[in-house]
């Protein structure tokens, strides 16, 4: 065996001495709960206060601020704040004569055009291609009456008066020589 007091750590079975060691365990918790409630205590005169909010170093917010400023203006020339779909591009210049003045004139309204039926046409016919040639014959300054898609007594007298004027047999059938010749008319 050894001496008493000296202790050998490589012996597992061997008791801890005990004797000091409920104070030394007493005075350790004491100061770690001193350690933890330090901010309990009024700072010492010779420290100086300082502030527990944000500090930030000014040549970090110059380069910060820099740093957006940079991607805004980026986004900027590439178009992103633009209110247009598509980017405009600028034509190249290009060098010509000089132009002279052109005065610009009141523009009239075209008229839709007016679709004159391809198969010939008899009275008694119905359908959307009686409706284009009473159309026609209208636009042409002749009088079907109305549009109905019915060809009738008003659509076969409109029929007879322009082949009439235009040297064709007067029948009051929309053959293939009369819708031709309607179709240079409209």
């Amino acid at each position: 065996m050894e001496a008493p007091g000296r202790h050998d750590p490589d012996d597992w079975f061997d008791e801890p001495e005990t004797g000091d060691t409920w104070g030394a365990r007493v005075d350790r918790i004491v100061r770690e709960r001193e350690e933890r409630e330090d901010w309990l205590r009024p700072a010492e005169p010779s420290e100086p206060q300082r502030s527990r909010g944000l500090r930030f170093n000014r040549a970090y917010v110059i380069v910060a601020v820099l740093a957006v400023c940079l991607l805004l203006g980026i986004l900027a020339a590439a178009g992103v704040f633009s209110s247009s779909s598509s980017p405009t591009t600028a034509a190249p210049p290009t060098t010509t004569a000089p132009r002279t003045p052109t005065t610009t004139a009141a523009t009239t309204p075209t008229k839709p055009a007016v679709v004159v039926p391809t198969t010939p046409l008899k009275p008694g016919d119905t359908g959307a291609e009686v409706v284009q040639l009473q159309k026609a014959l209208a636009a042409a300054g002749y009088s079907p009456g109305k549009a109905d898609g019915d060809y009738g007594d008003a659509t076969t007298s409109a029929v007879k008066q322009f082949q009439s004027a235009h040297g064709l047999t007067a029948d009051g059938i929309a053959g293939s020589k009369t819708l031709a010749a309607l179709a240079d008319a409209v």
